[in-house]
């Protein structure tokens, strides 16, 4: 297997940057008979499909366009392999053109190398290093690819509908070694109506951290002092913050400029209203990443807390804006609403929308956990042990699934975040390490 993936890791890169170049921004383009997240998804999801049958498998197909299939191997349980074809938004700050899928020293830059179009590539092509062996298979595998992933996960739940669920299911879509413990997701929207005379308009999607904010200002702006860690042009009637955009659920990793833009807003000159609504957020949300002024902060073996405000909007209807919160298992949902309600509501503030995403956990004594635990750490030479995390994927949409890698021990995630990319040594230690899985999960021995 490790020669077969040496010898074709050419074409991999190749296909990779294939899929890269497609803009699939997750629900970007009207839905089109067939193609239920538009065009460019279902674009994506030809092109991965094509990819699969170029490697020689024959099981292939679209499941209503809401999800992809490649299967190989027989038995009556199947090994499920969960990666997703849609993107974020590519946002600010590029170096590198966001669908360009350059290469640059050894890494391929562009939005989904990492998150999650690289981890899609690696595990066609450890299906077909499994294949090429010929060792003979006790379970089928699937490699179920979704379309809908960083919205909301429909494309899935469509496949879960039609087909069922695998009998045990990994998700290279996060960290290494297995995560197999995922905190809840909460994103909450708020509005009130109201004449503003500040313009705000910030926010790709609930779980991206905004890493550019431009104000507008009814009168010129002033030159004051910006926190620590962020930048800011001062020109006329405007303002410019620029911090560094992420992923909710790291917030850790990024630098929000939206709560930097309040601040810098606290020392301007504003309308009495417009002063009071700045001067409201400044202190509920300060430059916290925990929810500290909020009173949830809250840590227990599955995680702390993370609180992060990604959308923002002032204009003529009044303000609304969006929240991501990752919460530990002992916070539950209703608690974090409760408070929010109550802490939003002293501002006039209403709740119009939530979205609530259970935890999940699965033991690590398990066949699944355990098998991969023991796959990575031999590959790696390492004595890692399971992860839990605030991330959300699509193991949690499944009874028996984790999360496995792809992100490598100690390095960054560049998951969310402009200049997103992969290097090339990490997609050939990903389809070895998926290839190694695949074997010891559904091959005969």
């Amino acid at each position: 297997m490790k020669a077969f993936i040496e010898k074709t890791m050419n074409d991999q890169i190749f296909d990779l940057q294939r899929l890269v170049r497609v803009k699939s921004v997750s629900r970007g383009e009207p839905a089109q008979p067939g193609k239920p997240f538009g065009r460019s998804v279902y674009e994506a999801l030809e092109t991965a499909l094509d990819i699969a049958r170029s490697r020689g498998f024959e099981k292939v197909w679209s499941v209503d366009g809401y999800a992809g299939v490649i299967e190989y191997g027989e038995g009556d349980e199947t090994l499920g392999i969960l990666a997703h074809l849609d993107v974020v938004p590519e946002g600010e700050g590029w170096t590198y053109p966001p669908y360009g899928a350059e290469i640059h020293g050894s890494r391929i830059y562009g939005r989904g190398t990492l998150d999650d179009k690289g981890a899609a590539v690696s595990a066609i092509y450890a299906l077909a290093a499994v294949k090429e062996s010929g060792v003979k298979m006790k379970r089928k595998v699937r490699i179920i690819l979704g379309t809908d992933e960083e919205i909301g996960s429909l494309g899935v739940a469509h496949y879960l509908k039609t087909e069922g669920a695998p009998t045990m299911a990994f998700t290279p879509d996060a960290e290494y070694p297995v995560v197999n413990s995922e905190m809840g997701i909460l994103q909450a929207t708020y509005h009130r109506d109201g004449a503003y005379a500040i313009r705000v308009s910030v926010g790709t999607a609930a779980n991206v951290i905004p890493g550019v904010v431009t104000v507008t200002l009814p009168n010129p702006a002033k030159t004051v002092p910006v926190p620590e860690g962020f930048t800011a042009e001062f020109q006329e009637n405007t303002i410019t913050v620029t911090g560094r955009g992420g992923h909710a659920s790291m917030p850790e990793f990024a630098k929000n400029a939206l709560l930097a833009t309040l601040q810098v807003l606290n020392a301007q000159e504003l309308p009495e209203q417009d002063a009071a609504l700045v001067n409201g957020f400044s202190k509920l949300w300060a430059l916290d990443l925990h929810g500290e002024h909020l009173g949830i902060d809250v840590t227990d073996d599955s995680g702390r807390t993370t609180y992060s405000p990604d959308i923002f909007t002032v204009d003529e209807t009044g303000v609304t804006f969006t929240t991501d919160c990752r919460h530990p298992f002992s916070q539950s949902a209703d608690t974090l609403l409760n408070t929010w309600d109550a802490a939003y509501g002293k501002l006039g503030f209403t709740r119009v929308k939530e979205i609530i995403k259970p935890g999940h956990f699965i033991p690590a004594d398990s066949e699944l956990v355990s098998t991969l635990m023991r796959v990575y750490n031999r590959i790696n030479g390492s004595d890692s042990k399971p992860l839990s995390m605030g991330g959300g994927t699509y193991a949690r949409e499944l009874p028996n699934a984790v999360a496995f890698g792809v992100v490598r021990e100690g390095d960054a995630n560049l998951c969310h975040v402009p200049d997103e990319s992969v290097a090339l040594d990490d997609l050939r230690f990903n389809t070895e390490v998926m290839a190694e899985a695949i074997y010891e999960l559904a091959a005969q021995k």
